[in-house]
């Protein structure tokens, strides 16, 4: 039976939690810890965040840095779509180093624990919540594939072709919760679950963000919750309940073209020693020099920083034109495949309540329509909803929290001492047994009045870069 579910709503933002459209979640809010300040993670990207949801850290330290990036221990100048089959690819020449932390599979596993996801996202976005799981006795499912392989003729026999993926994904929100109920928690029966339901993000990205047409689908999505749980309870479980999202949303007012305005000013990806090569996610871009040529950095730097369309930058490069620049390590990024330039794109206040508050630049999409990846309060805004019998009933949290504090705190719940390299914190002022859990950790736990950042690097609650 189920010990800990993990239901990721991609691309939910906190205001879209109403007892009117989301009566499951609302529920569990109510019985539980709703966190009113939780953060995502820079990039506010889906693969990024779920790798930084099941290893407690940074994406500069787990590897997976965005969507779209460069691998540099894999290759120096090619962008990787972070997807099936390039992951599995590069994870097998790295020999099961994709990512350079344990994910919780991992960990649990080690305690002779079992975790099964069922995701209905993207195929990068499944494949980077365990890796290894076939080396571990672990599953991670999929519509296109299985980790390990033999499980996805098994499903598609008992259930037929996955849905497609497309808007609005009603069909597919539905096979997500109905594989989840009838084979992963009837026949696998893990200890975690981790269900991930492709809207509202699917529907935001096509419709624009809470149009009535996305409202019906996170509102479906909390039905096909309410089925999973409900079949929980059936089966006399009461396990925690984590509610979580990958990242927020902002409304697209101007698509950039980040590629055509670099050739344009002279910085493209195949001039030898000054190469400038692009990462675009949605509202944010990661450029690679890698001639790391400071006359090279400096030309560039000084253009972005003339681009009305660029927000706040970040690098480490040596240059002389950034005043008071942000550092890799103040937005998560620093690490072994970190990019020499991030820069988040623009962001505008439009005076709407959330979850309209933000509109922005983008490199790509369709003006009007919804989009993330940037720096925005609306982007790195997020939901965390934690229920169940191990957390204080009826509570909100104003302690700053974030995605990368979900893996720590599954652990401890487990009785298993988060590791050391973890930058995520436990949420123990969300916990009943806060002594228990303190005795299991072996991550220092802050009591609640003191805590002012709570352990978290800078990036957790950066809104435009400071």
């Amino acid at each position: 039976m189920p010990r800990i579910v993990i239901a990721a709503f991609d691309g939910l933002q906190p205001s879209q939690v109403t007892a009117d459209l989301m009566p499951v979640v609302s529920e569990l809010a109510s019985n539980g810890v709703r966190f009113l300040h939780n953060h995502a993670v820079f990039p506010t990207v889906t693969r990024g965040n779920s790798a930084s949801l099941v290893t407690g850290v940074t994406p500069g330290k787990h590897g997976l840095t965005a969507n779209k990036s460069i691998f540099t221990d894999y290759s120096s100048t090619e962008v990787v779509d972070a997807l099936i089959p390039k992951l599995p690819e590069i994870n097998r020449l790295k020999n099961g180093g994709l990512l350079f932390v344990p994910t919780l599979g991992e960990l649990i596993s080690e305690k002779d624990l079992k975790w099964v996801s069922v995701v209905g996202g993207t195929s990068g976005n499944a494949f980077v919540q365990h890796p290894n799981a076939a080396d571990h006795g672990d599953v991670v499912i999929h519509p296109e594939f299985t980790n390990p392989p033999e499980h996805h003729s098994t499903i598609i026999e008992r259930f037929g072709e996955w849905p497609a993926k497309e808007a609005p994904a009603a069909d597919l929100v539905k096979r997500t919760a109905d594989v989840a109920i009838e084979y992963a928690i009837k026949e696998l029966n893990p200890d975690v679950l981790m269900v991930w339901f492709p809207e509202p993000d699917t529907s935001q990205h096509f419709y624009g963000v809470d149009t009535p047409e996305v409202r019906q689908m996170y509102s479906l999505a909390d039905a096909q919750l309410g089925k999973i749980l409900q079949t929980l309870e059936d089966r006399g479980d009461e396990p925690d309940v984590f509610v979580v999202s990958d990242h927020g949303y902002s409304t697209i007012d101007e698509v950039v073209d980040v590629h055509s305005e670099l050739a344009s000013a002279g910085f493209s990806p195949d001039q030898g020693d000054r190469s400038v090569i692009c990462a675009e996610n949605g509202g944010s871009i990661l450029l690679y020099t890698p001639t790391k040529s400071e006359e090279l950095t400096n030309e560039l730097l000084d253009w972005l920083a003339n681009q009305a369309w660029a927000g706040a930058i970040a690098t480490d490069l040596p240059n002389s034109v950034l005043v008071d620049e942000v550092s890799m390590a103040d937005i998560g990024l620093a690490g072994p495949r970190s990019p020499h330039i991030a820069v988040a794109m623009r962001s505008t206040d439009t005076g709407k309540p959330a979850p309209l508050a933000r509109s922005g630049a983008t490199a790509g999409g369709t003006i009007g329509v919804g989009s993330h990846g940037g720096s925005s309060p609306s982007e790195l805004h997020n939901t965390l909803i934690a229920s169940g019998p191990s957390f204080e009933p009826g509570i909100s949290s104003n302690i700053p929290s974030g995605n990368i504090d979900v893996a720590p705190t599954i652990l401890t719940l487990l009785g298993i001492a988060p590791p050391e390299h973890m930058d995520g914190r436990v949420l123990e002022e969300a916990m009943l047994n806060v002594e228990s859990a303190q005795n299991s950790s072996s991550t220092p736990i802050l009591k609640s009045t003191k805590i002012t950042k709570s352990g978290h690097g800078e990036s957790s609650y950066l809104c435009e870069f400071g």
